[in-house]
């Protein structure tokens, strides 16, 4: 009886917030637990389903987000803003609206935010070489040199939509919607400043490896874990102990096909060149036994 009681109270403090975010637009939050449709009269949308607190809600694919997305089977599991926009009492459930919940974050964002600030982003989009991301409610891109100190060839391969990542705030240029265009349309960089626009930066929140490089030598061998293998590009490796990330062209005959990532490696340095932040070096002899059908063990060098 106390468990149902409870559960009762929990269920009535969960309503009582519902009904407020209706009434005054409160910006409320809730995991998103699958993907249904839901029929509004003759309207029918898929939606990713919410339990708030023990309340179902339904947030509609076109209120996600104004960003177009390719689907949101990411989404499920990720936790969402949201302001409710229309409530079944019949039905014990509410519809939810989350690009209003991003215009109210981005308005506190442009009062309140500042230069040196983290946050939490969420990632909206990635390509190649860039993160989309909305930083409470502000859209920005953030391209692959701010994204790690680690080299990264494809942004695509270590992040993925619907992910929440920290961020520090690196500049903000707030919205100016009095600007005055030199032609008819504003350009690209009109809009921005019309718009407002921020920098952030994930690798701004990491120690730079590189800043011990002092406790490396040339001629020095250290060992290394194999973090990518890349045909055009080689093998890159992370040295310990601080994890300075180096790369090294194939040992001679091998192209590579013994070798694989999370592999143990000796790495001999050559060259350290503080300037351009940037060691050169090879492999010598992979740090472990390769295993195979036959049990055989290969060597690339003594």
């Amino acid at each position: 009886m106390y468990l149902s009681n409870e559960i009762e109270a929990e269920r009535a403090a969960a309503w009582a917030d519902i009904k407020e975010s209706q009434r005054a637009g409160n910006v409320l939050t809730a995991k998103a637990i699958g993907i249904e449709y839901f029929e509004l009269g003759e309207l029918k949308q898929e939606c990713l389903k919410l339990n708030y607190n023990g309340i179902y809600g339904y947030l509609p694919t076109t209120f996600i987000d104004t960003y177009e997305f390719r689907g949101i089977q990411n989404f499920v599991g990720k936790t969402f803003e949201f302001v409710v926009s229309y409530v079944s009492f019949d039905d014990q459930i509410f519809a939810a609206n989350r690009i209003l919940a991003l215009e109210k974050s981005a308005r506190r964002f442009w009062k309140n935010g500042k230069p040196g600030d983290i946050y939490p982003a969420f990632v909206r989009g990635v390509d190649r070489y860039h993160v989309y991301l909305l930083v409470s409610g502000v859209p920005t891109r953030m391209h692959r040199d701010e994204f790690s100190y680690v080299f990264s060839d494809d942004l695509r391969e270590e992040i993925f939509i619907g992910e929440t990542i920290d961020v520090k705030v690196l500049e903000i240029n707030k919205p100016n919607p009095d600007l005055e265009i030199e032609g008819d349309e504003p350009t690209a960089e009109e809009k921005r400043a019309i718009e407002g626009n921020i920098s952030v930066s994930k690798k701004a929140l990491e120690i730079d490896p590189m800043s011990f490089i002092n406790e490396y030598k040339e001629k020095s061998t250290y060992l290394g874990t194999i973090t990518k293998i890349h045909v055009d590009h080689g093998i890159f490796i992370s040295l310990e102990p601080r994890g300075i990330t180096v790369r090294s062209g194939f040992p001679p005959g091998s192209n590579g096909a013994r070798l694989q990532v999370g592999d143990e490696v000796n790495f001999k340095i050559q060259d350290i060149n503080v300037k351009e932040r940037r060691i050169k070096g090879l492999i010598i002899t992979p740090n472990q036994n390769y295993k195979n059908k036959s049990n055989r063990s290969y060597q690339y060098g003594r």
